[in-house]
This record gives C-alpha cells, structure tokens and sequence, in this order.
C-alpha cells in the first residue's frame, strides 16, 4: 500500500486587534470581538508551537466571546485534528462551513478528519468540494488522488496526481505518486521519468529511488535499475526488500552469485522473509546448487504453506537430486495453489497420478 506523504494544515490568519491605547488595560475589558481576536492569535501562536491543549483552550475562548468566529471553529477543529479527536474535529469543521459555506479550507479539514477515521467516501467528497472552491488546490487534488490509488481507481487517480501538478509543478510528492499509478498501469518508462522528476525536487526522497529502481527494472533498464539500488542501498542498508529487489535485478542480469549474496543479506535483516528464501533457492538452482535451493524452497514453504512458486523450485531441486517422487507431488502441489505449469513438469517427467 501505498503510505500518504503529505499532511497539511490550514491556519486561517485574522487580523490583529488594534493596539489599546492603554498597554495594561484588562483583557476582560475588551469589547467581544477584540477579546476573540486576541484569544485567537494566541491560539495561532499556541498551534504553531505544537501546543496543542493552550491553543485550544485559546480557541475556546475566541469562540465563547464570538460565536460566529468561522475561523476559529476552523482552527480549533485543526487543533483537535492534532489532538485526535476527530469527531470534535468533525463537528467544529460542520459549524465553520454553516457560518462560511463554500470554505476550500474547511471542506479539506473535513476531509482529513474524516480519512482518519476511515469514512473515505466522505473524505473524498469533501476533497472534490475544496477543489470546487478553489480548483488551483494542489493538496485536495493530491490527497483525493492517494485515496482513488488505493481503492485502485487508477485512471481517475492519476488524473487527480495531473491535477496536482498543473497546480503546483513543485509538489514532488504528487510526482512520486503519478509513477506509481503509472507503474499499477503498467506504464513503466513514464513511470521512470516522474520518480526521476521527484528526485530531481526533493533528492533525499528516497521511495522514489527505489521505485525508480523498481520501475526501470521492468522497463528493461536494469544498468539503470542496479545503479538505483546500489545509490539506495548506500543510505539505508537495513531495508530487506532493497536487497531482495536488488537481487531480483541481478538475477534478471545473470548474476547469480550476487543475487544470492543479496538474497542472503535480506534474510540477515529479516529471517521470516519467505520470497527472500524462495528466490533464493530460483538463483541456487542457476548454479545447480540442487541441495541449497532444495532447502531454501523448503523454508519458503515452512512460512508460507501455500507458496506455489516455492514447490515449482522444489520440484526442480529435487528432481535433481533424483527424488523423483517428491519433484512430482511439489509440482502437482504448485499446480494446485493455482500454478499450472506444475502440471506441465510433472506430466513431462513422467509423473503417474491425475492432475489435481
């Protein structure tokens, strides 16, 4: 899945009261609204500090000595959002759009407080009612994008990631998030071509290296790929599926050796890594190392009992070896979790028995 980069939070700047003539004169004698304004302002200074209770008790009191502050309900709802009191966050984004109906800032919070609580579809209302407001809103485009993404509408999602990026052509996350739908569309070079505009806006996003990687191995562009890994690798070397993908590239190259040496290094970060086990018992195979990957595919199989690709290695392992009974259940197995080249393997060696 594919995790949100980006939160956004909206503070709404009111204008500052008018200085008192009289510096010490008593917040309680101000008139209501200049008691809201001054409450509120310290509620933004609260807020921007990470202060999360004092900026709502501020905004509490802006709201008690100005009922209709539409800002502050906006900004008090912001403050709960922090506080993960979505609900209260809910209401008070209700309140503000009743008094400013029409609120871009307002539908987008109420969007977010609603994404949080998985109300998605009335998330992605409200992000279509922030981008009616205001269509030039480059987050609303791209949060509404990550939400079609991952209920895997792809077209409309990469037209909302396109919508974000003819708001703000700076938005690097929006680049990233376009190649990996473009990626779910089987688009791979495009998909290259936006991870590589994300790096170039933000070079430390290192997902995007390694979907960069990702993508241009199945584009083909393996040197491209490995150079990808190894630059990703460099900065975050505790990362399994780096090296597992790596050693995918390089057994996609031919090189054996390393993509066992990489398969292991997976293993070494994550035992239980079961497609780590399997691909490498697929490269042990390449050097006819028949024990080795007979055991590889073997533990594959201890964790994931229903690895189809796991009893295929296994089969060929030991057909090797000249277990010609167990090759022939491994494959029948495989075929069975829906594999059916397995049956093919079994039938061409021989193999007695139905299919299953």
């Amino acid at each position: 899945m594919m995790q949100k980069y980006l939160l956004f939070l909206v503070l709404l700047a009111a204008p500052l009261a008018a200085r008192a003539q009289v510096d010490t004169v008593r917040a309680s004698t101000l008139p209501g609204p200049q008691r809201a304004e001054k409450a509120y302002n310290s509620g933004l200074a609260s807020f921007g500090q990470q202060r999360y209770p004092a900026a709502l008790a501020s905004f509490d009191q802006a709201i008690a000595a100005r009922p209709d502050f539409a800002a502050a309900y906006t900004n008090r709802a912001a403050t709960r959002f922090e506080l993960k009191d979505y609900p209260a966050a809910l209401a008070d984004y209700d309140q503000a759009l009743k008094l400013e109906p029409g609120s871009y800032t307002s539908y987008f919070g109420r969007a977010r407080a609603h994404e949080a609580q998985k109300q998605l579809a009335e998330a992605e209302t409200d992000y279509s009612e922030a981008l009616k407001a205001k269509p030039d809103y480059a987050l609303a485009w791209y949060n509404r994008g990550v939400l079609r993404f991952e209920k895997e509408d792809f077209q409309a999602a990469l037209a909302d990631f396109n919508g974000a990026i003819q708001a703000d052509s700076k938005l690097a996350y929006a680049y990233h998030d376009r190649a990996s739908t473009q990626q779910k569309l089987g688009n791979y070079a495009a998909a290259v071509l936006d991870y590589t505009q994300a790096l170039t806006i933000q070079p430390d996003l290192l997902a995007a290296l390694l979907n960069r990687a990702a993508a241009a191995r199945r584009a083909g562009l393996l040197p491209q790929a490995l150079k990808d890994y190894d630059t990703y690798l460099a900065q975050k070397p505790d990362n399994p599926l780096a090296w597992t993908n790596r050693g995918s590239a390089r057994f996609e190259s031919q090189d054996y050796k390393g993509a066992i040496a990489d398969f292991s290094q997976a293993l070494q970060l994550n035992p239980s890594y079961a497609f780590a086990w399997n691909n490498r018992a697929a490269a042990q195979l390449k050097l006819e190392k028949y024990a080795d990957a007979a055991a590889d595919a073997s533990q594959a199989i201890k964790l994931k009992p229903d690895y189809a690709e796991a009893y295929l290695n296994r089969g060929h392992a030991r057909e090797m070896l000249r277990q010609a009974d167990e090759a022939c259940q491994d494959w029948r197995k495989a075929a069975a979790l829906g594999l059916r080249v397995g049956n093919s393997y079994a039938a061409a060696a021989g193999c007695t028995g139905e299919e299953e």
